[in-house]
This record gives structure tokens, C-alpha cells and sequence, in this order.
């Protein structure tokens, strides 16, 4: 008998253990293998002891691939030290959690997982039951953009943009940053509705959204705060770099067409946020900084910074 005999007897006890949970005829086991519910059973290496023919189908391996596995082979968002550290904390208590999980064809699904441990001939087992939540995920993240975005532009409208406008004031004055703001205008928007008709007037706006966003950077949001005004926000971000971004998306709005139009132009109004400032308060130095813009001709940039 060579010295490596008692770990090869151990690694075929485990083998063993294995073999059996999954020959076990039992009602459980029956329950196991008919469930419409995706099951699979891990040990604390995180192997996979047995899988049921739903999580089989879940991941879109054959029986005999998925007994190959371990969690990380399918766990999208999880290392394997980072996996092996979260199973040893579940208890019989369990815990339910959401994750993604990478299928055998590298498609990304969304499930939620119910796990808690179990004991079976003295090993410490994870009994895991997963449910596939991807189309449910896909129906809130689409109501999501409907309740949040313009429906015309595609860019945020005005609740959403007050909500995160809120948050970053109050981020901003927690972090001592500053945040800016731009407001914009379409100069003389009510003459293109009139001399051109509301579908040029929309498409105008179309491409003038679209501008903004491949001219302004992440992490900036960009909404349409109503009819031709817009509004930016850019956390933690001075005045003068503001001003540079207005700038130079005045100097590219001039220079394109928008609706088939040319020599569209617009007004901005910049500002920054100031101490135990809110949002009323930053809103409306952009708002009179805009103005200001509009009676100095039109197509320029003014700042108000307190």
C-alpha cells in the first residue's frame, strides 16, 4: 500500500456519498428530480453533489457536465475565494439572494437563489433552490425607462432628473464636492414649430438629445426638463470646467444640422452648487444665468456662481 492510499480511500468515500445521494430512492429524491423548481446540492468545496433536470436545463449543460461544476463556473458577479467564504457563512436558517448565472451557451441570466444548509451522513451540505427571474428583471428595467425617461428623446425627464439632482446635492455637500448644472434653450424654438411644423420641431429635439449625449461624458445626466430646455447635471465638477462643457456643446450644436435645419442654436445657463445650497436654489441661478444668456443675443454661455 503506497503512502497516498488513505487519500485516495477518502476522496473515494466522498465519491461514494455522492453516488449515493443521487441513487437514493426515497420521496424526497423523487420530489427532487420531478420539481419544476431548479435544485442543486453543494458541499462546502462548492461542488456540486446533485442537480435536478431543472437546473441541468438552468444552465444548459448535459447531467453528467453539470456533476463536473463548481459554483464559479456559473456564478457571474463572484470570485471563487469570495464564493467559498459566502457558503460557509449559510446556516439551516438560509438566506435568499439574487445573482446572475452564466449559462453553457455564455448567455447571462438573473436568479433569484433560496439556500440554506443541510446535513447529510455527517458532511454539511447547501440545499440551493433557483429560480430564473430574467424576464421579470427585463419588465422592471423596461418600466423603469418608461417611468423615468422622455419618451420623445430618450433622455431622463424632469422627475427622474430631480431625484438625482436631490441625491447629488446632498452627496455633494456630505463629500464637500461641488456639482454644477447647465441649463440649455433652444434659441427661437416657437419659430420652427411654425415656420417648419411640430414633426421638424420634434426631430430637432431628437437631434439635439442625441448630441448631448455623445458630447457630454459619464457620469453626467441629461434630461429634458420640458418643451426645448434641457438641463445637465455634473457631479463633483467646478464651474469653469461646466462652462468649458457648455461651450463646446454650443460651438457643436452651431456647427451640425438638427432636423434637417441648420443654424440651430441655444442658450446656456451654468452654475455650481454652494454650501447648504438646495435644489431650488442651484436650480434657479442656471435659470437666471440662461436668461441672462438669452438677452445678450442668444447662442453664448453666462455663469452665475452665487
Amino acid at each position: 500500500m503506497t503512502a497516498s492510499t488513505p487519500k485516495d480511500f477518502s476522496q473515494i468515500a466522498k465519491d461514494s456519498t455522492k453516488k449515493q445521494i443521487r441513487q437514493e430512492m426515497s420521496i424526497w429524491h423523487f420530489l427532487f428530480e420531478n420539481s419544476r423548481e431548479a435544485i442543486v446540492l453543494i458541499n462546502m468545496k462548492g461542488e456540486v453533489v446533485d442537480a435536478n433536470q431543472a437546473f441541468v436545463e438552468l444552465l444548459g449543460y448535459t447531467r453528467e457536465q453539470t456533476y463536473q461544476l463548481g459554483v464559479w463556473d456559473w456564478d457571474a458577479d463572484l470570485d471563487k475565494e469570495t464564493i467559498l467564504g459566502l457558503l460557509s457563512s449559510i446556516d439551516a436558517d438560509g438566506v435568499t439572494f439574487e445573482t446572475r448565472h452564466i449559462r453553457k451557451d455564455r448567455n447571462i441570466i438573473h436568479v433569484e437563489i433560496s439556500s440554506n444548509a443541510t446535513f447529510y451522513q455527517n458532511e454539511r451540505l447547501l440545499l440551493c433552490i433557483c429560480r430564473d427571474t430574467t424576464e421579470q428583471k427585463l419588465k422592471d428595467e423596461k418600466m423603469q425607462e418608461l417611468i423615468s425617461t422622455d419618451p420623445l428623446t430618450g433622455l431622463l425627464n424632469k422627475r427622474e432628473f430631480t431625484y438625482r439632482l436631490n441625491k447629488a446635492i446632498q452627496h455633494a455637500q456630505n463629500a464637500s464636492e461641488q456639482l454644477s448644472l447647465i441649463l440649455m434653450d433652444i434659441d427661437r424654438f416657437k419659430s420652427i414649430n411654425d415656420e417648419h411644423g411640430h414633426l421638424v420641431g420634434d426631430r430637432v429635439l431628437e437631434d439635439v438629445a442625441q448630441l448631448m449625449k455623445e458630447t457630454v461624458d459619464e457620469p453626467a445626466s441629461i434630461a429634458r426638463w420640458g418643451g426645448e430646455e434641457f438641463i445637465i447635471l455634473l457631479p463633483n465638477t467646478a464651474p469653469d470646467t461646466a462652462q468649458s462643457t457648455a461651450e463646446n456643446l454650443r460651438t457643436e450644436l452651431e456647427s451640425r444640422s438638427a432636423g434637417g435645419l441648420n443654424n440651430i442654436t441655444a442658450s446656456f445657463g451654468v452654475t455650481s452648487s454652494q454650501l447648504n445650497d438646495d435644489l431650488h436654489g442651484v436650480f434657479n441661478r442656471a435659470d437666471e444665468a440662461m436668461y441672462e444668456a438669452k438677452g445678450n443675443g442668444r447662442n453664448c454661455v453666462r455663469v452665475i456662481t452665487s
